[in-house]
């Protein structure tokens, strides 16, 4: 059975912000073994905000498939909160499509298109309308509004992810707080650490092993940096243990380009 490895990542968001052009790069690794990378633009400005992001991941015998793709959010910002608008994917894995176009009203999702389409619905939790309002998309997920900065309250949250077939949450809580010095193009300053656990809301199928197990799982860590110049915290490192070993998300480069 294949490790669902984005969704392993995703457990892969007030006040003028003045960031423009921030640029990172996240390698993946599984085991030690780096396995894929992806690369993020990120625009905030006064009252909006866009993400753009590519990545590419390679097989890894029976555990992951070869895939690619891009991905594009954009939304607004609203009463210290990240409110998305628009969502689109378009990705192979395996060979095979996976397209996602959403459309929300400051989170709520209005229109919705995926391909290819779900299959086994009738053994799959019923999205309802509740489950797709004051949502944020996976990409936008990656940012978080965090007035306090490096602050033990900007872990204690969750997130509220829809990425167009699933509804799930990330609870999140308060770990530790560290520093690094990074060089030239790496980041330097404080981190906090908290710790993560997936909530299946809908979408998915309660039976699944791989569902099962992230639901159970007590090791997923996210720690998050700050966004200099603005009250936003960025995605600094994602890890869970699996049963193949551990999987790692990375920044490894973080810089502004202009």
């Amino acid at each position: 059975m294949r490790l669902p490895f984005l969704m392993v990542f995703l457990v892969f968001l007030a006040g003028p912000a003045n960031a423009r052009g921030i640029v990172v790069k996240y390698d993946g690794s599984l085991m030690g073994m780096k396995i894929g990378e992806a690369h993020l633009s990120l625009d905030l400005k006064d009252e909006s905000y866009s993400i753009s992001g590519q990545g590419k991941m390679a097989a890894l015998g029976s555990l992951l498939s070869n895939g690619q793709g891009t991905a594009h959010s954009k939304g607004v910002l609203a009463s210290g909160k990240l409110m998305s608008a628009l969502y689109n994917l378009n990705a192979q894995e395996g060979g095979k499509p996976n397209t996602v176009s959403l459309k929300l009203d400051h989170g709520d999702v209005t229109s919705r298109e995926i391909n290819p389409p779900q299959d086994r619905m009738s053994e799959r939790i019923k999205v309802t309308n509740d489950h797709t309002r004051g949502v944020i998309d996976p990409l936008s997920a990656v940012v978080f509004a965090a007035p306090k900065g490096i602050h033990r309250d900007s872990c204690n949250r969750t997130i509220q992810i829809y990425d167009g077939r699933d509804r799930f949450d990330v609870v999140m809580s308060y770990k530790s707080r560290y520093r690094i010095k990074g060089r030239k193009k790496r980041y330097s300053g404080e981190v906090l650490a908290c710790s993560a656990r997936y909530k299946p809301i809908s979408g998915h199928r309660p039976n699944r092993r791989t569902i099962k197990e992230l639901a159970a799982n007590k090791t997923m860590e996210v720690h998050l940096s700050e966004i200099p110049g603005t009250p936003y915290l960025l995605l600094y490192r994602a890890s869970l243990m699996t049963s193949a070993g551990k999987a790692v998300l990375q920044n490894v480069k973080f810089y502004n380009s202009n």
